[in-house]
């Protein structure tokens, strides 16, 4: 049993759910865990703490993947009672398992301190990134106070990471501190952050890109364009606002429509890699959402084919499945694969930027 005054065993731990909880709705099991510190990710990857596979997913393939990186001790699998038990501090989570193949000795390399700690700096990073994205996502679930002591983790996680930043209060500009104006351009702020957890600036994404690109020491691209607009085979013009993105770990390059319909698509790339490039890749994801219709007027498949993606309501309080920039119910789906009784189906997932046939 845990000890009341330590930390909750799933604090700073992220979590993939299969499927949907028995004893409640999937939405109660996540804000559950998010009250403890825990953190929900959408799929498996390698900082994947936990899997819950909730009852009846057995048979899926996310299940199977699951079950190979618990034999050889990547993550834990747990199931529904399981995770209840130790959400409720009714039992302690099982431990990742010791593999050890028969026939093969395995000599692990001597401690080395900076390469554990730099590690754990990173894991640290990824863990808050996505407890901010979930806060960003889920509104609802998350107090001003959350999201400032997510924005100082993440910010002192990255000039920890062994990079030259400031060791003097002086060193810093002046107008450091919590405002909705971006301390270095005057233009709104989006992003906030803060050094050794005293000093607090709020940035727009371009300054804050500018930072981070500094910090690495690394180029920053300056005239990455806001805004593309293409001309469909409708003849219909559509526009799409460009964010461009540094992160310690990587670049993102996202275009969202702007108007009544919300196509999305991204591209990601690499520390090194030319921001310019990936503009260009995205151009031609975007050229290609805009020319391509998978629903008729009347919401039916044009082609036997649909590519979109899934975007949780808020307001509705429901999933929902964006193709060509609108939103459909599960209901309305299911129109579409009743329609095709008696015939195959084939349903794939990828990331936004990922191209699928």
């Amino acid at each position: 049993m845990p000890h009341k005054n330590m930390p909750h065993p799933f604090t700073d731990k992220l979590f993939v759910f299969i499927g949907n909880p028995a004893r409640c709705s999937r939405q109660a099991a996540r804000e559950a865990l998010t009250s403890v510190g825990g953190v929900i990710e959408e799929r498996i990857t390698t900082f994947t703490h936990y899997v819950v596979a909730f009852v009846g997913t057995e048979k899926t393939k996310v299940y199977q993947k699951a079950v190979e990186h618990d034999k050889y001790g990547h993550m834990v699998l747990l199931d529904e009672s399981q995770f209840f038990d130790v959400l409720e501090n009714k039992a302690m989570p099982l431990e990742k398992k010791d593999y050890k193949p028969e026939g093969v000795y395995i000599l692990h390399p001597p401690d080395n301190p900076t390469t554990e700690n730099k590690s754990a700096a990173i894991e640290k990073y990824v863990v808050g990134r996505r407890r901010l994205k979930n806060m960003l996502r889920f509104k609802n679930s998350a107090t001003d106070v959350d999201m400032r002591k997510t924005a100082v983790a993440i910010i002192s996680t990255v000039l920890q990471m062994q990079y030259d930043t400031p060791n003097d209060e002086d060193d810093l500009p002046d107008c450091w501190g919590q405002s909705e104006i971006c301390a270095a351009c005057s233009q709104a702020s989006s992003v906030t952050i803060a050094v050794r957890g005293t000093a607090f600036v709020s940035l727009c994404q371009d300054c804050h890109n500018e930072f981070v690109a500094q910090t690495l020491r690394m180029g920053s691209p300056e005239d990455i364009t806001k805004k593309l607009s293409f001309i469909g085979k409708d003849g219909k013009t559509y526009n799409f606002a460009i964010e461009f993105e540094i992160f310690p770990t990587d670049k993102l390059l996202t275009a969202t429509e702007i108007g009544k319909t919300k196509r999305m698509t991204d591209v990601f790339g690499a520390l090194d890699a030319d921001a310019y490039e990936m503009l260009e890749t995205l151009k031609k994801r975007i050229k290609k959402l805009a020319s391509v219709k998978y629903m008729d007027d009347n919401g039916y498949f044009t082609k036997n084919k649909a590519v979109g993606y899934v975007e949780y309501d808020l307001e509705r309080e429901r999933h929902e499945i964006i193709i060509d920039g609108k939103p459909y119910s599960w209901s309305e789906i299911e129109k579409n694969i009743s329609a095709h009784e008696g015939w195959k189906i084939k349903i794939e997932f990828a990331d936004h930027g990922d191209e699928l046939d």
